[in-house]
């Protein structure tokens, strides 16, 4: 499994949450990205590509399933 690549990153405080945007290239299937986060709570993604996609989660790491390269928009609510 290889690092996603992330170029563009914000945070943001939500009540007792953290929230994390971040713009993200994925490579290939597989492909994680380590939040920062401990724990994500809640996880969405659009992606700018037309790519099938999918988000696991595992404490604060995202595990990304596609069918190929894509580009996407990600947000991670957690703490």
């Amino acid at each position: 499994m290889a690092a996603a690549t992330v170029t563009n990153r914000r945070e943001h405080v939500w009540g007792d949450s953290r929230v994390v945007h971040a713009d993200v290239v994925i490579a290939a299937s597989g492909d994680t990205w380590i939040t920062g986060l401990k724990k994500v709570m809640a996880v969405s993604g659009e992606p700018t590509t037309n790519a099938s996609m999918g988000i696991t989660k595992s404490g604060g790491t995202l595990t990304f399933v596609s069918g190929g390269a894509l580009t996407m928009s990600v947000i991670a609510i957690g703490y």
